[in-house]
């Protein structure tokens, strides 16, 4: 017997090309085209400027704080060091959120496959390690260092986190004891001016990074951003400027054991009277208010959903969700119907039991934030929806079955209320075609 069948759920359609095309943002793997290979070969032969790098900071001190950093920096401090011959330790830092996390397992994967015999240390989020199985055989060799940087936490609490910075470098120091010697190879992900001094003071040999939020005078080897380059390939490109690669480009993937997929179906079991039929996931919240489509508009769409198509909805999230999950169902005004919207909201407990209820649904729905990410990863049709500053050509979730929708300008003459309506058919009619 099969999942669909044990389960009595329906699996996502496989003709999901329906989706409406001008909102379409097609992200199918491929590879960097030669004369991106060509500009990644000229540029790691050279150093970038002070006044060359796009520093990511809003406020005009700040950015020319570090800007001044970096010039005294370049002048005083500057060394240059040679990438070691023999690769045998290797540290991997990426200590951001889930999102983040899982635009970076393509690279990963490429550097474990192409360094099989090299020890790898991965640095993550306490948050985010659960992303990985507790023993995966596709990441043998691969050990996870968690730590908890406290200038990534959200909301953000300390403006620099200097004594975050110092337990990192504790942390690190005390990992070159038990590994038998310093890292001959990092490459830090995130761009942190924190990471990177942490690195060096743990005694790191070559380090590849990025400059954007200072002490890029103390990287090895700088990697440059390219305008709408997609955070999965330039993740990888920053594996070609430490030497390795090049490459294929891969959407990020994520797999359940069956054991993970029937507790998954279990928790749904176990708030509903009836697993049958079919489900779509809906997470309205995210790492940030900005990021949020209105709790207003998704109550309508679920309204609108379970009225008029034959499915139910399971509204998904933490505990930091629940306000926004209550203002979604307060919006509904009485069109909940018995058994068709199933709250879940910090019901499960567990990341990986969460993927095996998303895994379970037909559709997912969901802001830019993690779960959509891990939706997309997971190989499920998805609709994002983008709101706040972040471009979906760098930051959308990339799967074989990805709609992401943004928020369009207002037109001439539309009311608060005409542009309301319009995001609302759109996405409802996105819906309608994936159902």
């Amino acid at each position: 017997m099969n999942r669909s069948e044990n389960a009595g759920i329906r699996e996502p359609p496989h003709d999901v090309a329906q989706f409406i095309d001008e909102a379409r943002l097609r992200v199918p793997p491929k590879t960097a085209a030669p004369s991106m290979k060509e500009v990644l070969r000229l540029e790691r032969s050279r150093k970038l400027s002070v006044f060359e790098r796009n520093y990511h900071y809003k406020r005009f001190p700040a950015r020319w704080a570090f800007r001044a950093v970096d010039l005294l920096g370049e002048t005083f401090f500057r060394k240059t060091r040679e990438r070691p011959q023999a690769i045998r330790r290797v540290l991997l830092v990426r200590p951001d959120h889930i999102g983040d996390v899982i635009c970076t397992l393509p690279a990963i994967h490429a550097i474990r496959d192409s360094l099989p015999d090299t020890q790898i240390d991965l640095l993550i989020r306490s948050s985010a390690r659960s992303l990985f199985r507790e023993f995966d055989e596709e990441l043998s060799g691969v050990d996870f260092l968690v730590f908890n940087a406290s200038w990534r936490d959200r909301p953000k609490r300390k403006k620099f986190g200097f004594r975050s910075l110092r337990r990192l470098r504790r942390l690190l120091r005390m990992r070159a004891e038990e590994i038998d010697g310093p890292y001959d190879l990092a490459v830090d992900f995130a761009g942190d001016f924190q990471s990177i001094i942490a690195a060096r003071l743990a005694g790191v040999r070559y380090l590849v990074g990025r400059g954007i939020r200072g002490f890029g005078f103390a990287l090895d080897v700088e990697a440059e951003e390219f305008p709408n380059r997609h955070q999965v390939e330039f993740n990888l490109d920053m594996l070609e400027y430490a030497g390795l690669g090049p490459f294929e480009t891969k959407n990020p993937a994520l797999t359940l054991s069956e054991e993970e997929l029937a507790e998954g179906r279990a928790c749904i079991d176990s708030l509903t009277e009836d697993p049958t039929g079919s489900f779509i996931g809906i997470h309205p919240g995210a790492g940030g208010r900005e990021r949020i489509w209105s709790p207003k508009l998704y109550g309508e769409l679920i309204s609108r959903v379970v009225s008029t198509l034959p499915v139910r909805v399971l509204l998904l999230g933490g505990p930091d969700d629940r306000q926004v999950v209550d203002e979604t169902l307060k919006s509904m005004k009485g069109v909940r119907v018995r058994g068709t919207i199933i709250d879940m909201c910090e019901k499960v407990q567990h990341l990986r039991s969460l993927m095996g209820v998303m895994k379970a649904c037909r559709l997912f729905i969901g802001n830019d934030s993690g779960p959509s990410h891990i939706a997309a990863a997971l190989g499920l049709p998805v609709i994002c929806i983008f709101q706040g500053p972040a471009e979906p050509s760098v930051w959308g979730p990339r799967g074989p079955n990805v709609l992401v929708l943004r928020k369009s300008p207002t037109s001439v003459g539309d009311t608060h209320k005409d542009k309301e309506n319009q995001e609302l058919e759109r996405v409802y009619e996105a819906v309608k075609r994936c159902v």
